[in-house]
This record gives structure tokens, sequence and C-alpha cells, in this order.
């Protein structure tokens, strides 16, 4: 039998919304009801992440930890969380449940681990956060990351990840995004979308450089673990 799938989401609401799209159009089903079943908890009052991790807000821990315990309460065999900062808290929130929860950032250290030699240049474009906790940097750490300088990534990553979340347009930060790549030095070999907003503004960019899209990495080891053909 497939596996019940929890989704630890809200973290935007959007990026949770096109999670389960994506799950749902990589299923192979031959009929509706082959489908996964998937139990959302959708919760945008969880605290703000990058705030918590440069240690100016409150932790997200104890509402994640206690949305990990309701998804596995209702039946959830596995756990997955669309939001790229929010793995900086993984470990915590792991250890209120049972149930795996997947490791987004795991998966993208996966895919680069087969596409590119170990000291490779890859750039990253995350909430700002992300970058200064090392959410990715202690997970990739056979690879060299670059990121934008400070003021770059204020105007554009941070701007364009702002406007996604609040217009729910792709557009324009798109390019802004584009742009904050073309400054990336030394040149990287790939670049990691690694905050779901990007993800979502580049997911259909025109590029030379291959995307690391994390939360469709995410999709298809759901996918890949969940559902029995």
């Amino acid at each position: 039998m497939s596996k019940v799938v929890g989704v630890l989401g809200g973290m935007g609401p959007m990026s949770t919304v096109d999670l389960m799209r994506m799950v749902t159009e990589r299923t192979p089903v031959r009929s509706e009801r082959e489908h996964l079943r998937m139990l959302v908890d959708s919760r945008p009052q969880i605290p703000d992440r990058p705030a918590a991790l440069l240690g100016t807000g409150e932790s997200p821990v104890p509402m994640m930890q206690e949305s990990a315990r309701m998804l596995e309460e209702w039946g959830a065999e596995l756990i997955a969380i669309p939001c790229n900062t929010a793995h900086g808290f993984l470990e915590e929130v792991q250890a209120a449940v049972d149930v795996e929860i997947l490791d987004m950032i795991g998966l993208v250290g996966r895919k680069l681990s087969r596409d590119l030699p170990h000291g490779s240049p890859v750039g990253l474009l995350a909430t700002a956060a992300a970058g200064q906790a090392r959410v990715f940097h202690d997970k990739l750490s056979q690879f060299q990351l670059v990121t934008p300088a400070p003021d770059v990534h204020q105007e554009l990553v941070a701007g364009a990840i702002l406007q996604v979340k609040l217009e729910d347009a792709v557009a324009e930060p798109r390019q802004k995004l584009l742009r904050a790549v073309a400054t990336l030095r030394p040149e990287p070999l790939a670049v990691i979308a690694g905050c779901t907003e990007v993800e979502l503004a580049l997911a259909e960019a025109e590029t030379s450089l291959p995307v690391i899209l994390p939360m469709t990495l995410l999709a298809q080891e759901i996918v890949d673990r969940a559902w029995d053909g």
C-alpha cells in the first residue's frame, strides 16, 4: 500500500499548494484513486523562521513540533516541510515525532554529488538568515557555496522573495533573481533555488546554468518513497 504523506506547511501557503501540485503531477497513477493521501497542516501563523535563526524573533520550533505531532496522530507515515529555511530547525522537529521527516537540503546534496565534482562552486539564492545560520553550508560542505553580496541580496534576492510572497507573481522577481545570479563570483556551475519563493520564480527561467530546485526534488522523493505502484 502507498504511504500516507503529511505536509507541515504554511511557510508560505503558496509553497504548500505548489508541493501538493507537484506530487500529484509526478505520481504515475492509472486512475484517480491511486493518488497519494496527503494530510496537510498549512499553518502560516508559525513564527518567522529567518528572524528566529538570527536570534531576533520567536522560535518556530514549538508550533512546528505541535504540527508534526498532529500529522503523526492523524496517520502520516512520512512528513515533508516545503520551506528551506525551516530546515534549520529540522533536528528539533524530528525529535518530537517517530515518523521520518524528509530532509530537503539533504536531497540537494545528493543531487549535486551526482552531477558535479566535489569542490565545485555552486550559487545559493536563499534567505539571508539561511545563509548566516549555515542551513545549506553545513550540509553541503563538499561544495563551495557562492552567495550574492549583501547589498545585491537585499535589493534583488530579498526583494524577489517578498514580492512572490505578497503578490503571487513571478515574472518581475525572476528577472531580479537572474540579475543576482549574474553577479556571483566565482562563476558557479549550478545555482540552488534555496527558498521556495525563489524556486517558484526560477522554475521556468531560461538560464545557461542548471538550477537546483529543492522542492521539486522533495516532491519526487515523496512519490518515490510513498507511492506503491
